[in-house]
């Protein structure tokens, strides 16, 4: 099963999309995404066609994020599981199905990037998934 998010897997994670040709054929991505892990928090600067940075950010700090994805460290897990098995829906998906929804933020309008990015972000979850231990 795989680990919960982790600095060290969304570091790989970074790695494997950039060399991927086809990450880059769903064209541009101009996001700061948060991660909330639990108590722990990421943030993955998507410019153009890759994934610039990944860092370890304070809480606070996903207030400067154009907006966030929110689970518990088990649900992380069970979740990076189900994607590398194929069974688990996708981020949309997660996010309509849970109460009060796994997207947020403090800017409604940037928020809103959740929807026009979401298929590069899930490649990027996606292939985390796919080299988690």
């Amino acid at each position: 099963m795989p680990s919960a998010l982790s600095l060290g897997l969304l570091e790989k994670a970074r790695e494997a999309v950039n060399a991927d040709r086809d990450f880059r054929r769903l064209g541009t991505c101009d996001a700061r995404v948060g991660i909330k892990v639990g108590d722990a928090a990421f943030l993955v600067d998507f410019e153009a066609f890759e994934c610039a940075a990944v860092a370890a950010i304070e809480l606070d700090a996903l207030r400067d994020a154009d907006f966030y994805l929110e689970l518990s460290g088990d649900a992380w897990k069970s979740y990076l599981a189900g994607r590398k098995a194929g069974t688990a829906p996708t981020l949309v998906s997660l996010d309509v199905d849970t109460p009060n929804g796994i997207v947020k933020g403090s800017d409604p309008l940037k928020t809103l990037k959740f929807e026009r990015y979401h298929l590069t972000l899930q490649s990027f979850l996606d292939t985390g998934a796919r080299l988690a231990a």
